[in-house]
């Protein structure tokens, strides 16, 4: 059972926004990138694990921030018996293990992900401990991508690579035992326990000035449109959606990257390119947000 889908990362909705709106440079586009790539890799896994028909409880996805630091969990399995957590990297290529480094032909360090798994494993251990539960966590690294090798790697139960993967959820399904309620409280928990409010700390700067004005087609990320009373039609791929649901999505957008300025019909109009009346955006705002009084102004939440 799946308690927490897998979604777009902030982080990845963050850079894919800017990537639209402005001219990233040349390493911010290799963030977004390692973004798109992260995703599909996790995509499929997940397909992977779903096709195993495994009976514990599935957490995709997690951030958990706490006084000392924050971590991201990939995915979680909860069984009666332990915590399985997975690390999954979608590396392609050829590397050498040296020194608890991964190293490219070109000469180019990996961290290790075993050392990462590994941390994320004991911050989880002693989160759960202070909710007492003293529950045993075993931590994988899963090379999702077929085209990956890694020379000179020691023996290890801890790394799972792609054509490993199917053996390995085979094996866990005939091994678990039946789900308790106990789990299910603690799945809950910990789903509580996500952060929708992270924002990482290495996003390029941006003003509201600096970004390209307009809605934004949720399929292809054209500007490009025709419009009728109530759709829109993207003008490069075709999609069509209520213009409605697209002041909406586009709100959502604002709100992500100005999480600190008032939401507004003026700034709203302005973020849409002007494309939508005013009237209508108000219409979606009172909808969807909380209406605030401030002397002649209003704002929403």
């Amino acid at each position: 059972m799946i308690l927490k889908e897998r979604t777009k990362s902030i982080n990845h909705l963050l850079l894919e926004s800017l990537n639209y709106r402005m001219d990233l440079s040349f390493n911010e586009k290799i963030l977004y990138e390692n973004q798109i790539k992260g995703l599909k890799g996790e995509q499929l896994f997940d397909d992977c694990m779903n096709d195993s028909q495994l009976t514990g409880l599935i957490i995709n996805d997690l951030l958990i921030s706490t006084r000392d630091t924050h971590f991201q969990i990939d995915s979680l399995l909860i069984t009666a018996d332990r915590i399985y957590l997975y690390e999954v990297k979608n590396y392609s290529g050829t590397y050498h293990y040296r020194d608890g480094s991964l190293f490219s032909g070109s000469g180019h360090a990996l961290q290790d992900p075993l050392a990462q798994a590994d941390r994320k494993r004991a911050y989880l251990y002693n989160l759960l401990l202070n909710f007492g539960y003293q529950t045993e966590i075993t931590s994988y690294v899963v090379y999702i991508n077929p085209d990956f090798y890694i020379y000179s790697l020691p023996s290890t139960r801890s790394i799972i690579f792609a054509g490993q993967l199917p053996k390995h959820f085979n094996d866990l399904v005939k091994q678990l035992p039946n789900a308790t309620d106990r789990i299910a409280a603690l799945g809950d928990k910990l789903v509580k326990l996500h952060d929708y409010n992270f924002r990482p700390a290495n996003l390029p700067e941006y003003t509201f000035d600096q970004l390209q004005k307009g809605i934004l087609c949720p399929e292809c990320f054209s500007f490009r449109h025709t419009a009728s009373r109530q759709f829109r039609l993207c003008s490069d791929c075709g999609h069509q959606e209520k213009i409605a649901e697209a002041i909406h999505r586009s709100i959502g957008e604002f709100r992500l990257l100005f999480p600190a300025v008032d939401l507004t019909k003026d700034f709203i109009y302005e973020w849409c390119g002007r494309d939508c009346s005013k009237s209508r955006i108000q219409v979606v705002l009172k909808s969807n947000y909380h209406t605030h009084f401030a002397g002649r102004g209003t704002y929403y939440s």
